[in-house]
């Protein structure tokens, strides 16, 4: 999979873009969808919510800052009881867009993450993490105007704590992309 990101990646810069020049330029989104979580199994997979903004350097590079937030995953534990999950992520990332046509885009993502997550449970348990890890992702763009852009993306998001094995999270969404002409 990460072969696939920097192929996706070095494809873009060679790309002839087939939309008008947005060099520049700033751009806001919105993403929803649905999360998973590895190495945790039992737990309830939450959804994610996500808005970025970011900076087109070219029409085939793009830098992107976001923050996610995933809803709450439950667990039944037979001695703690219920337990819940919360888990955010704020991610700086560089973008590859390549142009397939002027209405469709491929899009690579690789960056940074700083994730974290909460744990608690019915026993007053409780825990907090942070760790920073790499994000990728890959995704499309179908542009409706010359401002507003329709997006699926699939992220990683990397490691949220130092257990062994850590918690993963990963996501799949759809967004919508306002550029600021």
């Amino acid at each position: 999979m990460k072969k696939l990101v920097v192929v996706v990646l070095l494809s873009a810069f060679a790309a002839a873009p087939a939309l008008a020049d947005n060099t520049g330029t700033y751009y806001v989104a919105a993403d929803v969808g649905s999360a998973t979580y590895s190495n945790l199994p039992g737990w309830s997979n939450p959804n994610v919510i996500r808005i970025a903004g970011g900076f087109y350097f070219s029409p085939v590079f793009a830098v992107e800052m976001g923050y996610s937030m995933f809803g709450d995953s439950n667990y039944l534990d037979p001695v703690y009881g219920p337990a819940v999950i919360s888990a955010t992520s704020f991610q700086l990332s560089a973008l590859a867009i390549m142009p397939l046509n002027s209405q469709f885009d491929l899009i690579g993502k690789l960056g940074l993450a700083s994730n974290a997550e909460t744990y608690s449970d019915a026993s007053n348990g409780y825990g907090n993490w942070t760790r920073g890890d790499l994000l990728f992702g890959l995704g499309a763009q179908f542009h409706v105007n010359s401002q507003v852009s329709v997006r699926a993306l699939f992220d990683s998001y990397g490691k949220f704590d130092n257990f062994f094995p850590p918690m993963k999270a990963s996501s799949a969404s759809l967004g919508v992309v306002y550029d600021f002409y």
